[in-house]
């Protein structure tokens, strides 16, 4: 699954899925249970920690890291993503965090775009977590801003 690492510029963002991997011990996914977020302290306020459930598939915010509620002017931690404010970006992360559930493996992207009239240039990791190891029920997602 390091596959990734060649294509992923910040450097923090390949400490993180090199952390993630470490931490999967056999299994297709770590565990929420498996991470401790004093090791990737250096993407806290970076990182949302998203609770996956299914029928019907939707997300509820655990952690939404500081840097992300400054640069977006909402703390969504608590809050599932239909609460989102902003329609058009709450359908995009809908569809990404989608994509990385369906995916069931590590997913990385660019953004660069306006949308809702504000220009967004992040690179995001997004990380598939598993209690049972197989099962995705949760996402770690990292989304840097870009200068």
């Amino acid at each position: 699954m390091s596959d990734l690492l060649p294509e992923i510029e910040d450097q923090r963002l390949r400490q993180l899925l090199a952390y993630w991997e470490s931490k999967r011990q056999g299994r297709r996914f770590p565990a929420r249970a498996d991470l401790d977020p004093l090791e990737f302290h250096y993407l806290l306020g970076w990182i949302s920690l998203l609770e996956v459930s299914h029928n019907p598939r939707r997300f509820r915010y655990r952690l939404n890291g500081s840097l992300l509620v400054e640069r977006f002017g909402v703390d969504m931690t608590g809050k599932y993503l239909d609460e989102f404010p902003q329609p058009e970006f709450r359908a995009m992360l809908e569809r990404m965090w989608g994509a990385a559930v369906d995916a069931r493996r590590p997913v990385h992207e660019f953004h660069n775009r306006i949308i809702d009239r504000h220009r967004y240039d992040f690179e995001t990791l997004r990380l598939p977590l598993a209690a049972d190891g197989e099962t995705v029920d949760m996402l770690l997602v990292a989304s840097v801003h870009r200068h």
